[in-house]
């Protein structure tokens, strides 16, 4: 019984310091590559305890809720890990990486509560450094995007698709059908979608996301139904996974159910995992069970592989292939000239712009007067504006480029065929 009392006070310990009432009170003064100072306000009933809540705090809105003017006011943590603040705040860590003194910058007593208001300055740089050393997922813009670690805090969303054959037809009326035609196919995308989350990614339920984005004329559209690869670049989700199910049952009614499961990149059709998961054979033609048994042998190192692919690739970026070549109207202007709208020399312009958009490496470029051929990656994050840099954005950016060096007289037509840009000076 002594034993169980001082469990039962340990668990009320932990609880009340999990529960602590940290205050969100906070606000920028000023930062620098490596710190930032904030100013942080909390109370309590001694005037030294709200100096120390109003001190956590700061850290706990920087983990949590974000800091205005810090980082676009992005949390740090992707993941909120309680026995890890458990640990941080309890045992004093956070005062590793103060800089300076801490300064009480104005304290007034309420209704028997001091108010108190401190100024603190954080070394972020070793702070996150303390997070990617315990394994935290930092949000994009505060991790380091060179880190193993990155693709956790890039947390991509997930959407699980079922396997479709020339049969079935490759548009997304086709998976819907099957989807909704089988109980057993149900099961496996919601089972598997599930396990998906229990690993720590965010999914999408496939048939909700594209009734509520698409209209029925673009599911059933003809362009559509050809072209598997197009289908998965426009289903909602970073990764798509396509579930294929198996059963079969022998002449002694021995039935086993297969799963096979490959997980492709939205954007490039690019595998990043494909593992095969079986129920083993039992005396039954429940379906539903034997897919159970399989979906619960899905491996963790299914998910490594995938995580390890994803990895790579925001290490190295995404690698985009452009053609630019003119049109047979233009003959009065080649790639050799200077640009009509600013007068640069075209071709170094243009190096000079894919310079600054490659990503870990330089821009392979390759071309004569009238045709020129550029292998480049790019990054999975936009670190400046917070957000991911899809195909689509550089694209997009691409056109403004020629826009500004071509002016009205010429146009740039811009083809996009997943990672590769075809570009015709018109």
């Amino acid at each position: 019984m002594k034993h169980c009392g001082m469990f039962l006070l340990g668990v009320i310990l932990c609880v009340n310091l999990y529960a602590q009432n940290y205050s969100n009170e906070v606000t920028l003064v000023h930062q620098d590559e490596n710190s930032v100072t904030v100013r942080a306000t909390a109370t309590a009933a001694k005037k030294k305890d709200a100096a120390v809540l109003a001190t956590k705090s700061a850290f706990y809105t920087l983990f949590h809720a974000g800091v205005p003017g810090v980082k676009g006011g992005v949390p740090m943590m992707a993941v909120e890990k309680k026995d890890f603040d458990y640990r941080f705040f309890s045992e004093s860590r956070y005062i590793s990486y103060i800089g300076g003194e801490v300064n009480t910058k104005d304290d007034e007593k309420i209704a028997g509560q001091y108010r108190v208001t401190v100024q603190v300055n954080i070394k972020l740089k070793s702070l996150c450094a303390e997070l990617e050393r315990n394994k935290l997922a930092l949000n994009p813009g505060w991790s380091d995007a060179k880190a193993v670690n990155a693709t956790a805090a890039l947390n991509p969303t997930i959407v699980v698709v079922p396997y479709t054959t020339a049969a079935d037809g490759y548009d997304f009326d086709s998976m819907r059908k099957k989807v909704e035609a089988s109980q057993l196919n149900r099961f496996v995308i919601n089972r598997v979608s599930e396990e998906f989350r229990n690993n720590g990614y965010k999914t999408r339920d496939f048939i909700n996301q594209l009734q509520n984005s698409k209209t029925s004329a673009l599911l059933r559209a003809d362009a559509q139904t050809d072209d598997a690869t197009m289908a998965v670049q426009l289903l909602p989700g970073d990764i798509v996974v396509i579930a294929e199910v198996q059963f079969n049952t022998d002449a002694s009614r021995n039935s086993e159910c297969t799963l096979n499961l490959r997980a492709l990149e939205k954007q490039t059709d690019g595998e990043l995992a494909n593992m095969q998961f079986t129920s083993g054979q039992y005396m039954t033609t429940d379906s539903i069970r034997l897919a159970s048994d399989a979906i619960k042998k899905i491996r963790a190192n299914f998910f490594k592989q995938l995580q390890g692919s994803f990895e790579d690739m925001i290490k190295k970026g995404r690698e985009v292939v452009i053609e630019i070549s003119l049109s047979q109207s233009v003959d009065d202007w080649d790639f050799e000239q200077d640009s009509p709208a600013t007068g640069d020399y075209f071709k170094d312009t243009l190096d000079e712009w894919l310079r600054e958009h490659a990503f870990q490496g330089v821009p392979d470029i390759k071309g004569t007067d009238k045709f020129v051929s550029i292998r480049l990656n790019i990054p999975l994050w936009n670190l400046e504006k917070n957000r991911s840099y899809t195909l689509s954005n550089f694209g997009s950016d691409i056109r403004k480029f020629f826009k500004a060096q071509l002016g009205d007289d010429y146009k740039a037509v811009v083809t996009s065929m997943g990672q590769k840009l075809l570009i015709t000076i018109e």
